[in-house]
């Protein structure tokens, strides 16, 4: 069960401490216990829902959690739109993000331990996005083991941010981006500028265009947080690009982003992460120099004015108050200023809401005080008065029967003017409730709807619904009803034999009588509590039976119908007949139809165990095998016929006779088929060919036989290849020397009966080759003519060849390595005969390299090696 108090404890409390940054594990972010993740995708969103549900719940009711609950919205709702919001996706994230972490930790460490010392600032902001503080004592145990001291004071940057620097970085924190200005790539982190001459962006000035392509493109999402926190971002960039003070607005954020790497001292640290966040790498290197030439690590001063502003817009007035009084006289005249026009506000509405509720109107008061509240969330007084305040009742209630077996209690909202209300739902008999604990409660909950599963029947119930802001404080009730609960019998199961139908069900305890009225003719029939019996009824003839619980008032009543039928007899006959000339994928199945009884067929991979003739339970036959299903032939002359797809593999068919409640066994027949394999493919690896094909369905097992391309297939040699060996290994490797071979494999059925061997399919595979001896020369004029020569020492068939010329000294292996730029058809080689052929080399600047290979689309393997020395130029 989600711990709310202890999610907000051991989660967010530190995730605000870090700089307001969500956790990177998604099960530490999401309240999921690792060792028992929520079973199913229903419950894994249930709990999400609900872990959700509350960040918006603590978002409204404590300010100082409002940039946090920010944060982790807009991160949330960046998995939703990546479709990543389950329970396989956090699981795997889960395992990369402590994979990352033990990667970043061993670097971390490894950078850190060439200095004696290191600051513990440094230790928590590379720490933060790894995991905060667990990971900072992790560090702090690593580095304790190389010798390596923690100082925790240092001296940091003094540097004071630019106007709108604040607010750019709020918005920044919001969306994740590493800078501000990564706004333009769409989050991407490939972006790249330099500041050192100008802005510049790409290698080209930045325009306020730039920002307005982003602004359109942002218009077409819907509003949530992101959204908001990109116009934000965007409205202050522009207006910093315009006066001029943009660039300055970047060094001073790229600064702050580069701190805790100049906290090494060393340049090339504080340069990776210039480069990291998008400085061309050259600049990066003088930026970090200066980072560190003008002091980077240098002790910063308190900043209590920007730690009043943020009690200000974190809700908490009364502990801004408080740090106010450190604020030296004759300094901070802004934030003083501040203070007061806040307080000022408050007590106005505090004064204002007394004046309401005096006139008589305290839903007003509570909507002033709400107001209140949200600029003094640390002010009790003031929450302690507005819990006191009981919201409106809510205007109507309705209740139903759901699925007859529960009420379900509906209502209006309470028209209350401030937020946090919900509501408590109370059952009584003969009468409304007069408070919340008047009666039984059903529940509470803060949406608009309850279900009761408990009701009792039979009775007039009434439900009462009470609106609260706090525990003990409610509204006056508004009331449904009466509604009489009458629930139907379940589990309802009808048998019919020859001459008598039997009906079972299940019905509620409190259930007082049963009434049963049969159809054709309306007779009543004499029921029990769990069923009854209708006997010596005519056969052949369907009836319906009505049935009604009375609790004592009766039920609408449930139909359940029964046909009473002759005794089933066996199914005389059973054929099967292949349709080869019409359609060989499908099969015909006949019989002739029994005396009486409806047939069933039934297929299984092995016999029935009982004989024909048996007569079996409706349990038995279902438990054989599965029914087949085709198309059903019209009957004539008494036979029947029903043809469907072929099936893979053998299968054992059986005709059974149902009626009545009973099933005889008829006849049983084997069907055998099996499908060859697909897509064969075959890759000479020296002495070896490696196989590899598409298995047809049903199929487990192929048989695999091989001889030489001159020599008898009766000679030949075999393998057996099971599925799951064929994927554990990848395919099939077999070793057939350096002659051509062909190569056949045939699907395998085994049973109990024997074995069935399918079609086999067939390849043939190319020996490992006559050596062919190819280079290539320059010739003409100043030797820009460039030749292939190849030459062999015996006559040999040449397959296709294709030249191909890649550019640089790296010499091409494979003919996808280079573009082709000459082709050879297939033709002999004699010994003696060199063959000539000009390469239409391309222009090429720079170096390049030739290199010759056998054009082999089919993949049957060559009978030739060629063996050369590449070209080049």
């Amino acid at each position: 069960m989600f711990d709310a108090e202890r999610y907000r404890e051991e989660v967010l409390d530190p995730a605000r401490r870090n700089g307001n940054t969500p956790p990177a594990d998604l099960l530490l972010r999401y309240a999921i216990d690792p060792g028992r993740p929520p079973r199913g995708d229903d419950a894994f969103d249930a709990h999400v829902t609900a872990v959700v549900k509350y960040w918006q719940q603590l978002g409204t009711q404590r300010r100082v959690y409002q940039k946090i609950i920010e944060a982790l919205n807009a991160a949330h709702q960046k998995l939703r739109e990546g479709d990543r919001l389950s329970a396989e996706h956090f699981l795997e994230e889960r395992k990369r993000v402590v994979q990352e972490t033990g990667r970043a930790l061993d670097e971390i460490v490894k950078e850190l331990a060439g200095d004696p010392v290191v600051a513990a600032s440094t230790l928590t902001a590379l720490a933060a996005p790894l995991g905060g503080a667990p990971v900072e004592a992790k560090l702090r145990e690593l580095l304790a083991r190389r010798r390596v001291r923690v100082i925790d004071e240092l001296w940091p940057l003094p540097e004071s941010p630019p106007a709108k620097g604040r607010a750019v970085q709020r918005s920044v924190r919001t969306l994740g981006l590493p800078l501000s200005l990564h706004v333009l790539g769409d989050e991407r982190p490939d972006l790249s500028f330099t500041l050192r001459d100008g802005l510049r962006v790409a290698g080209r000035p930045l325009t306020v265009a730039d920002f307005d392509r982003v602004r359109a493109r942002v218009e077409r999402r819907k509003q949530d947080d992101r959204k908001t926190a990109t116009d934000d971002l965007l409205t202050n960039l522009s207006g910093a690009l315009r006066d001029g003070s943009l660039a300055q607005l970047l060094l001073w954020e790229l600064t702050e982003a580069v701190r805790p790497a100049a906290g090494l001292g060393r340049v090339r640290v504080v340069a990776r992460e210039a480069t990291r966040l998008g400085m061309q790498r050259e600049e990066a290197e003088d930026f970090a120099l200066a980072v560190l030439n003008r002091g980077a690590i240098t002790p910063q001063q308190r900043d209590v004015a920007g730690e009043i502003e943020e009690l200000l817009v974190a809700g908490a007035l009364r502990a801004a108050e408080r740090l106010l009084l450190s604020v030296p006289a004759g300094e901070g005249a802004e934030v003083r200023d501040r203070v007061r026009e806040a307080a000022r506000r408050v007590d106005d509405l505090a004064a204002l809401a007394q004046h309401e509720l005096a006139e008589g109107r305290p839903e007003h008061a509570a909507e002033l005080l709400t107001t209140a509240v949200r600029e003094a969330d640390d002010d009790t007084d003031l929450a302690g008065r507005l819990r006191t305040l009981a919201p409106p009742p809510v205007p109507a209630v309705r209740a139903g029967t759901a699925a007859g077996d529960r009420v379900t209690v509906s209502w209006t909202a309470s028209p209350a003017r401030t937020g946090g209300v919900s509501y408590q739902v109370v059952r009584t008999r003969q009468r409304p409730a007069g408070s919340a604990g008047d009666g039984t409660v059903v529940g509470r909950t803060d949406g608009n709807e309850l279900a009761d599963p408990g009701a009792p029947a039979g009775t007039d119930l009434h439900y009462t619904v009470f609106a609260t802001r706090s525990a003990g404080v409610w509204s006056p009730g508004a009331t449904a009803g009466p509604v009489a609960l009458l629930p139907e019998v379940t589990g309802v199961s009808a048998v019919a034999d020859e001459s008598s139908v039997r009906v079972t069900w299940t019905a509620r305890p409190d259930a007082t009588g049963f009434t049963v009225l049969r159809e054709p003719g309306g007779v009543p029939v004499k029921a029990g509590r769990n069923g009854f019996a209708d006997e010596e009824l005519p056969p052949g003839v369907e009836y319906h039976y009505l049935i009604r619980a009375g609790y004592p008032e009766l039920s609408a009543g449930v139909t359940v119908t029964a046909t009473p039928q002759a005794a089933p007899t066996e199914v005389p006959d059973l054929a099967v007949e292949p349709l080869p000339g019409q359609d060989s994928g499908r099969l015909r199945l006949a019989w002739t139809l029994p005396a009486s009884g409806d047939v069933t067929l039934r297929s299984a991979a092995h016999r029935p165990r009982w004989g024909r003739g048996v007569q079996i339970t409706q349990a038995e036959l279902t438990s054989y095998g599965k029914e087949v299903l085709g198309r059903t032939d019209p009957a004539l002359n008494r036979r029947a016929a029903l043809t469907l797809p072929m099936p893979a593999g053998r299968i054992f068919v059986t005709a059974f006779s149902v009626g009545g409640g009973r099933v005889v066994v008829g006849p049983t027949v084997a069907v055998t088929n099996l499908a060859p394999v697909t897509g064969l493919q075959a890759r000479r690896v020296g002495p070896a060919v490696r196989l590899s094909w598409t298995w047809p369905e049903g199929v487990a097992l192929v048989r695999v036989r091989w001889w030489p391309e001159d020599g008898s297939p009766e000679r030949a040699e075999q393998v057996d290849c099971w599925l799951r060996a064929y994927r554990d290994d990848g395919g099939l490797q077999l070793t057939t020397g350096i002659r051509a071979v062909r190569i056949s494999v045939s699907t395998v059925s085994r049973d109990g009966e024997g074995e069935t061997v399918g079609t086999p399919v067939s390849a043939r595979v190319g020996g490992s080759g006559v050596p062919v001896h190819y280079r290539f020369t320059q010739a003409g004029v100043f030797r820009r003519t460039t030749r292939l020569e190849l030459t062999a020492d015996q006559s040999c068939p040449l397959p296709d060849l294709v030249v191909v010329q890649s550019p640089g000294r790296v010499v091409p292996l494979r003919a996808d390595q280079g573009t082709p730029v000459a082709r050879i058809p297939a033709q002999r080689l004699e010994p003696g005969q060199p063959l000539t052929v000009e390469v239409p080399v391309q222009g090429a600047r720079g170096p390049y390299r030739l290199g010759c290979f056998v054009d082999d689309h089919t993949g049957g393997g060559s009978d030739v090696v060629l063996k050369g020395i590449p070209g080049s130029g």
